[in-house]
């Protein structure tokens, strides 16, 4: 990777370091198809890794979970309002910040920005350049048991690899 370029996989990194270390919070990737989920006791983050103008502006926008996320209303039943976070962001380089600043605006205000750069103590900074505002709000327990199983999942994954590698030396 270059040393100015930052992959999407060094932000989940940052991501996770940031949410689990600095502010103590239960964090997995890749949970429900999404890039990062964060458990604060209190709330449920869906996380989204965008590091190009197309891939913020046709990958993530034409996801149906934007519709369910507009669409959240005191009528609907509580198992589904419990299949949504409480709060979303969108997280991307510095250079891309205006372009998600637009693309909040255009899909829901509600939404969250976070910036990740490759400066600062453990090669990257987290900054909420905008704050989110909650979706709804019930925590969902069902959330949390779901973040919990892909953390124990990925646990599984790593150590079967390196057993693998064990056995092959």
């Amino acid at each position: 990777m270059s040393k100015d370029k930052i992959a999407a996989l060094e932000i989940k990194h940052a991501l996770m370091y940031y949410f689990r270390f600095k502010r103590q919070w239960i964090c997995a990737s890749e949970c429900m198809n999404n890039d990062v989920m964060v458990d604060t006791k209190k709330a449920i983050l869906d996380i989204e890794v965008k590091i190009s103008k197309s891939d913020l502006w046709i990958g993530e926008e034409l996801k149906i979970k934007h519709k369910r996320y507009k669409s959240i209303v005191k009528d609907k039943p509580l198992w589904w309002r419990n299949t949504i976070p409480n709060k979303f962001y969108i997280c991307t380089p510095p250079e891309l910040n205006k372009e998600a600043i637009k693309w909040v605006k255009e899909v829901n205000p509600k939404y969250g920005i976070i910036i990740c750069t490759k400066t600062g103590f453990y090669p990257y900074d987290i900054f909420i350049s905008k704050s989110a505002l909650k979706l709804h709000k019930n925590y969902s327990v069902s959330l949390r048991v779901a973040i919990g199983k892909r953390v124990c999942s990925e646990n599984i994954g790593l150590i079967g690899n390196l057993l693998e590698k064990s056995n092959e030396l």
